[in-house]
Formats: C-alpha cells, structure tokens, sequence
C-alpha cells in the first residue's frame, strides 16, 4: 500500500448507497478517504458519509469547503475526511458475507423456471 489516504470523487449521478459502497470499498485497503464533491454533488456525499458515521463504519477526521479560483471562475469542493473505526473490519465482512447471501438468493429466483 502506496498511499495511506485514497480520493473518492463524488459525482453528479452517483446516488449515496453507491457512495456508500466505493467508500467501504477504499478503506477496506487504507485507513482513510477523503470524499469529494462540488456543489451539485455535496447532498449525496454528505447523505453518504452521515450513514458511515451512524453505522459505525467512519469517523470524521476533518470537514472543508475549498474555494478554487480559474480563469475568473470559482469552483467549490466540499472535502471531507473519513477515517475508519476500529470495528471497521468486523462490520466490513459481516455486511460482506450478507450482501453475497443476498445476490446468491437472487440468483437462485432468476433461475427458476416461471409457473404457468
């Protein structure tokens, strides 16, 4: 592992259990994210972030709004800094290990023939 701290750049289309999902994803592999977005995008990250805190998977190491100045332009970024927790891992693999139960069900559904 290179780099401790990963960039997960938030979207205009991404919804926040997709963000959710990129987010746990990253810290699986480092000990921190910083979650980005502009200020289209700022709702779902910040949606996103508050269920990892809530369900205990993050916790925030620092909020920032940075103002960019281009070419007579400004351009906001709402960062935030997410740290994993200590319980991080245990709840990673339970979520895991049901989520693989889940598609594994689906699956099974999709495969059945239709009664007539």
């Amino acid at each position: 592992m290179s780099q401790d701290i990963k960039e997960l750049r938030v979207g205009l289309n991404d919804n926040s259990k997709r963000i959710m999902y990129m987010a746990k994803e990253l810290l699986n592999n480092c000990t921190t994210v910083d979650l980005i977005a502009g200020t289209v995008s700022a709702n779902n990250a910040s949606r996103a972030a508050e269920a990892l805190k809530r369900l205990n998977y993050v916790t925030y190491s620092n909020i920032k709004i940075e103002t960019i100045v281009f070419d007579d332009s400004r351009k906001i970024r709402f960062v935030m800094t997410l740290t994993k927790t200590d319980d991080f891992k245990k709840l990673y693999d339970e979520n895991e290990a049901t989520r693989l139960k889940k598609q594994e069900e689906r699956k099974a559904i999709e495969n059945t023939p239709a009664k007539i």
